[in-house]
């Protein structure tokens, strides 16, 4: 049987009707991926390599099992992923794209381990502590996670309230939680995984605040695993997905851990303990930043999951009949495209703005000598640049992940179709590491310093002006223009508003801000738009595949006419940049691009290059035998086990009994 009569025919018609290169395209992607072809192709030999060696969740009738059996399955796999990298000497950080071939959205167990904890001990340690720990880790089953959240306080680091009060006499720190709220609350592994953590706590000597530093807490035994006296710890109980991952609590009840497990890159106590920062407290977010610079860049492997499985579905489903009774493909439907395809646009144009952050954020990271000389000034932009694109991704990605599903009818609702764990996902992510509001807020106060500073917060790339010469930015030119008039004028008017409230009204500053904090965010979503809008029309500049460009062009228009009339109509006519007449014209626009994206729709998704092992979806497989996967899903379910479930003999059957006995009476 050839490889075309495994695959649904409509889905074989899509692929062969597209104008797109899709190898071409795979190449593009893949080379900003992994920073070169070199790597790209080096990153897909692990991956298919990986799939062979670990058995994907999605051969595992994964999601029909309990949550034990998840997380049972979830670590052991996450400790063959790590022999894996060990044995070929993976260095580099293993990409969510390839993780995601054996682990689907589910998280390794040891994430925050390859992450957090590792760039924490890398970035706020000094030299020797870096290597002390490289080393330790090395000898050792070490596996450790991040622990800042408490069931107070999250994102506000001067609001924590778990101690480190440094006791001279024993050369210790005492990390201690002294009230409810101080309860570290939510880390990752920790409930029931991890044995090591980067504790964020409050560092007091003499009962002098220091504010809050990192330190490196031993939580449980690295031989037989039992919790360290002095910390209770346990998983935080079920949650609305990812039942795998155990977050958990922990309690410090005055727990003593030696002076060197504080990290000291950039603030030190001696032995006798004197205090001595060196740099800005504000270095000690630099870690931070890197897990946060590269949130984005997961947002667009989630959308990018959400839009190949509803759009391969789109094509494989048929609904209603036509004038000779043929049903037609639902893709076909407008009503179907006008949901499906901004989605699609909106997957491209947070890939390409997160591996342009990413790139900023490397770039950076090497001049300043990991972060150690980074000025206050680029610290400031990067913490906007990151919080905004986080919250602008997580936002979309949970709503086109919601679209996708309802695209998907009924069959979408089924836990087989792989996008219930996205919407999961993307729910968390709009608050995790930062809610996505108050990330907003962050941005608008760097934008508004920007303001009161009169320079421009806005980035140009390197060789921007080739780029104004060309074709295509003239094609996008009017629309990069309304874009700045709108950021201007919201700028402008909301600055006068708090210049108004302050000076003539003698409100205090933080109750301006508050009067003004709706406005302020319309000015954060501007302005990571405008950052969005070059980077995508920089990504398209550089594809010279002709086709493929043009393409990605009408991609990338559809997503602005969308983001116009869906998301900021009501500030463009406010603000008289367009007039209503406009909009009318855009939208009519937006409507006619679709039957051109309709041609390409599949080989867009195609070109993710995602394995079905990615998706974990029975109706978005790159054979597109949809009925075939969900039947088996269903007859796999653990409730099919017996054919006489237990409730007939406990309580059906007693029951009819009773009936019986009753109508004799």
């Amino acid at each position: 049987m050839t490889e075309n009569k495994l695959v649904n025919p409509d889905l074989a018609n899509e692929r062969q009707n597209a104008l797109i290169d899709v190898d071409e395209m795979k190449s593009f992607i893949g080379e900003m991926l992994y920073f070169n072809q070199e790597n790209y192709r080096s990153a897909m030999k692990y991956r298919d390599l990986m799939v062979k060696t670990i058995k994907p969740i999605s051969e595992e009738n994964f999601y029909n099992l309990d949550r034990d059996e998840k997380y049972q399955m979830i670590f052991k796999k996450s400790l063959e992923l790590w022999e894996f990298v060990n044995e070929n000497k993976i260095e580099n950080q293993m990409s969510i794209y390839s993780i995601g071939s054996v682990f689907g959205l589910e998280k390794i167990l040891f994430n925050l381990h390859f992450t957090m904890f590792r760039d924490a001990l890398n970035v706020w340690g000094n030299s020797e502590q870096s290597a002390y720990w490289q080393k330790f880790l090395s000898e050792n089953a070490v596996f450790g996670t991040y622990v800042q959240t408490e069931l107070g306080h999250g994102t506000y680091l001067r609001g924590l309230e778990t101690t480190a009060n440094y006791d001279k006499s024993s050369q210790e720190f005492v990390i201690d939680s002294p009230t409810l709220t101080s309860i570290k609350f939510w880390p990752g592994g920790a409930g029931k995984s991890c044995n090591f953590a980067i504790v964020m706590a409050k560092l007091i000597i003499d009962e002098v605040d220091h504010g809050i530093h990192a330190f490196v807490v031993q939580l449980r035994s690295l031989i037989d695993h039992k919790v360290v006296p002095g910390i209770e710890i346990g998983d935080i109980g079920r949650k609305f997905g990812f039942d795998a991952t155990d977050n958990g609590y922990v309690k410090f009840d005055n727990l003593r851990i030696p002076r060197n497990n504080m990290l000291m890159q950039f603030a030190e106590v001696s032995s006798d303990g004197q205090f001595t920062r060196k740099g800005s407290e504000l270095l000690m977010y630099a870690a931070m930043l890197l897990m946060r610079g590269n949130l984005p860049l997961v947002g667009a492997f989630y959308l990018s999951i959400s839009s190949t499985i509803s759009i391969r579905y789109s094509c494989v489903r048929r609904q209603t009949a036509d004038s000779n009774g043929v049903e037609q493909q639902i893709i076909n439907y407008q009503t179907q495209q006008i949901r499906l395809f901004p989605a699609l646009a909106s997957t491209y144009a947070t890939l390409f703005s997160s591996l342009n952050l990413r790139e900023i954020l490397i770039k950076i990271q090497k001049k300043s000598d990991n972060f150690k000389n980074i000025s206050p000034d680029e610290l400031a932009k990067l913490h906007a640049l990151s919080s905004g694109l986080k919250s602008l991704v997580f936002s979309d990605c949970l709503k086109f992940a919601q679209s996708n599903r309802l695209c998907c009818g009924g069959h979408g609702y089924s836990a087989s179709s792989g996008l219930s764990q996205i919407i999961q996902e993307a729910d968390a992510a709009c608050t995790y590491e930062g809610d996505n509001v108050v990330l907003l807020l962050q941005t608008a106060r760097y934008l508004l310093k920007c303001a009161q500073k009169g320079i421009s917060p806005h980035l140009e790339f390197n060789d921007f002006n080739d780029l104004k010469k060309s074709e295509i930015y003239k094609k996008f030119a009017y629309y990069m223009e309304i874009f700045h008039k709108l950021y201007q004028e919201l700028s402008d008017e909301v600055t006068g508003k708090l210049f108004k409230l302050v000076k003539e009204d003698g409100m205090s500053p933080l109750d301006a801000w508050n009067s003004c904090s709706f406005q302020l965010t319309d000015i954060a979503r501007i302005y990571i738009e405008i950052f969005i809008l070059n980077s995508n029309l920089w990504c398209v500049y550089k594809n010279r595949v002709i086709e493929n460009q043009k393409a990605l062009a009408d991609l990338m228009e559809l997503y602005i006419l969308y983001s116009v009339t869906n998301n900021y109509c009501g500030n463009f006519l406010r603000m008289s940049i367009l007039k209503s007449g406009e909009v009318n014209q855009i939208k009519e626009r937006m409507l006619d691009l679709l039957p051109k994206i309709r041609q390409n729709a599949v080989a867009f998704v195609d070109s993710f290059d995602l394995l079905d092992s990615n998706l974990c979806s029975s109706l978005g497989a790159y054979d597109g035998r949809v009925y075939e996967r969900l039947l088996d899903f269903a007859r796999k379910s653990q409730f099919n086990q017996k054919e006489v479930h237990d409730v007939f003999h406990k309580y059906l059957k007693p029951f009819a009994q009773r009936q019986k006995l009753m109508a004799k009476l």
